[in-house]
């Protein structure tokens, strides 16, 4: 890629979402725009650190791309920036912004997820992009992600077209030095409403002659010399005169595992920086130095299907589905031995570099870890026990999924946190989609069951998946007259993606009043950690011969302003204990057992005193560690009394709020 485009350049050590953001930064836009998702949260965190730019999240992808597309009508240029699942919801105002096209520079940032690391799918924006016909820019690198995120925007401008920016987990989440330069000088730019009407108004009269500039737009973009400013041709310069047996071409990331496998062999290399449309004059060109192409790229064939169209003899990959990350499997293909055997010896360099590595991990487990250590005398391969992922400490979905495991009930969840409800020892999770689609899905299995399923069956959806597309099931569920249970639980943010507003938080009074205004025949809100209330509110739901909804209102723990041990903490009075488990069956994640004597249980200091497991204790052995007497006696009266109701009223009373949160923490 060529970089002399860069001035005022200096490096900087930057993480990809810095690097996107630097590079957005650096063409002046005015807005970001999101609704947040792995990979690509960062990036707006780090714009709402930013003066120059306005940051907000909406409710949803759609929504931050209809304010994207308001923006750069009226001629400012702004970043959208989504997850490839949160494209699709998003998908309604792409398309069309196609056919308008572009006042300001209109730029998306789309984080795909090959391997499906925290998706529902794995599927290919790149593919995505090639319905809406918008053209996709595909870094290899960071350095590359930062760079055509900043060109983008004149890309953008230049041919009338959004553009996206289709980068994965390890663009997002890597680190590198990168080569950046300086904020572009603000000029005035013409803001207003977007004129003329033939080419804003998506009505029949104008929408055929729209499609035909938009394809004349993306040929344009095609053939011009922005697109061949991503065509990389340094990695093995091309003899004049000379044919190669084999030529290679590669988009993104697949262009580091190329390296890695060909270094300083003989094998010339085309790295194609657009996936779509792809440079056709640069294919050409590299072509007739090879007797043969074999185009690499990971999760589908969208650059080799182009390569293939234009009639240029394109090696069949023998092993490549599309699924999961790329590897050295993915690379072998049919009618050449001399690739092939290359792709075998350097797999087998590498594990055996690999095997030679010796594993030396602390040891907090207990029985088989110390079996192992006895019998082999050292830590050497000692197998890693798995670490799944579970609810954080004082979560205020744990209580109401202990209950859902304890009943036969199916649950039917949705995009959140409350999807670890699935994992143990809950397991009270049984189906997920997609956003919002939890209560669509409990509508449509109650429309074909008898009238004792709605008694076996609820759905589950967070406050954040509720608003960013759940209201509109619920509506259609009122309307069609469901009867059935839906758990909607309130942690007043979008939580797993890091605790973002993404829409207004609400009190009890609003959810009663909101749910009142939307129809529902039957709701409730409850505090989501007390258990005895939980459990009442939720019998008297599943009774119920309307449809209900039972909002659970709590705290993200993320959502702490102050972290570190807390006062209010749990304790375990060894002298009431009886080792029975039941406080494991939470699974919080301060409360542990010794590696050295299993019966032995205690409570960390990363407790923070919701009391969750204080409810479940049949023998009242859980108390606030201040209350925890030496005396017998004083322990036993005051196991008696309902420790967090106390203290999360205290915490609740304003008179008493601030002084409390003055004591709640220990000092050092």
């Amino acid at each position: 890629m060529n970089m002399s485009i860069q001035t005022g350049a200096r490096t900087q050590f930057m993480s990809g979402c810095a690097a996107i953001l630097r590079g957005a930064w650096e063409a002046g836009v005015d807005v970001v725009s999101s609704y947040p998702g792995s990979p690509v949260t960062e990036i707006v965190h780090l714009a709402e650190k930013n003066a120059d730019m306005q940051s907000q999240w909406a409710v949803n992808e759609k929504v931050a791309l209809e304010v994207a597309c308001g923006v750069s009508h009226g001629g400012g240029r702004v970043l959208a920036v989504m997850k490839h699942v949160g494209l699709n919801v998003a998908s309604d105002p792409l398309f069309n912004v196609a056919y308008t096209g572009v006042k300001g520079g209109l730029v998306i940032v789309v984080g795909d997820d090959p391997g499906a690391a925290s998706s529902q799918n794995e599927q290919d924006t790149r593919m995505v992009a090639m319905a809406a016909n918008v053209p996709v820019l595909e870094p290899s690198n960071i350095q590359d992600a930062y760079v055509m995120t900043k060109l983008a925007f004149e890309i953008s401008e230049t041919f009338d077209l959004p553009v996206i920016v289709r980068v994965t987990s390890e663009h997002c989440y890597g680190s590198s030095n990168v080569v950046v330069g300086s904020r572009a000088q603000d000029k005035k730019r013409e803001l207003g409403f977007a004129k003329p009407i033939q080419k804003y108004l998506l009505i029949p009269d104008f929408v055929v002659g729209r499609h035909a500039a938009l394809k004349d737009n993306l040929n344009d973009f095609a053939v011009s010399k922005w697109s061949s400013w991503f065509v990389d041709r340094s990695q093995m310069p091309l003899e004049e005169g000379k044919k190669y047996s084999l030529g290679i071409v590669c988009s993104g990331t697949a262009h580091l595992l190329i390296q890695e496998v060909i270094q300083d062999l003989n094998i010339p290399v085309l790295k194609l920086g657009v996936a779509f449309p792809i440079n056709k004059n640069a294919v050409f060109e590299f072509a007739q130095h090879c007797e043969k192409l074999l185009v690499i790229e990971e999760s589908s064939t969208v650059v080799e299907n182009q390569v293939r169209l234009l009639g240029l003899p394109v090696l069949k990959r023998k092993n490549f589905t599309g699924v999961g990350k790329l590897s050295y499997a993915d690379l072998v293909c049919e009618g050449s031995d001399m690739w092939n055997s290359l792709i075998q010896q350097r797999q087998e360099k590498k594990q055996a570099k690999k095997s030679r590595v010796a594993i030396s991990i602390p040891v907090e487990v207990a029985s088989q870890a110390k079996t192992e250590i006895k019998a082999k005398g050292n830590l050497e391969h000692l197998s890693v026990p798995k670490r799944p992922a579970g609810f954080c400490a004082g979560c205020s979905h744990s209580p109401i999924f202990h209950l859902l495991g304890k009943r036969e009930i199916y649950v039917v969840g949705d995009i959140g946190c409350y999807t670890l409800g699935a994992t143990e020892p809950f397991s009270s999770l049984h189906a997920n989609l997609c956003m919002g689609a939890s209560i669509g899905i409990l509508q449509g299995y109650l429309s074909v069951m008898d009238d004792e399923a709605r008694k076996q069956a609820v759905a589950v959806i967070g406050d954040s998946t509720f608003f960013h597309s759940g209201i509109t099931p619920l509506l259609t569920s009122i309307n069609q007259g469901m009867k059935g249970t839906i758990l909607l639980l309130d942690n007043s943010r979008s939580a797993m993606t890091g605790y973002q507003a993404t829409y207004p938080s609400k009190t009890k009074e609003q959810w009663l009043k909101l749910l009142d205004g939307l129809g529902v025949p039957d709701f409730s809100v409850v505090d989501a950690l007390n258990v005895a209330e939980i459990t009442q509110q939720f019998d008297q739901h599943m009774e119920s011969d309307q449809l209900s909804v039972m909002v659970l209102k709590g705290d993200c723990v993320q959502g702490r302003t102050t972290k570190g041990p807390t006062n209010f903490r749990y304790t375990i009075n060894e002298d009431l204990c009886t080792s029975c488990g039941k406080c494991l069956e939470t699974d919080c994640p301060s409360i542990v057992k010794s590696p050295l004597d299993l019966t032995n249980i205690s409570i960390t200091n990363e407790c923070i005193g919701c009391g969750f497991c204080s409810q479940v204790c049949p023998e009242n052995a859980i108390l606030p560690l201040s209350v925890n007497f030496e005396s017998k006696t004083l322990s036993k009266v005051s196991s008696k009394v309902p420790w967090h109701r106390v203290i999360n009223l205290l915490r609740s009373t304003p008179v008493v709020k601030d002084l409390l949160h003055k004591f709640e923490y220990e000092r050092y």
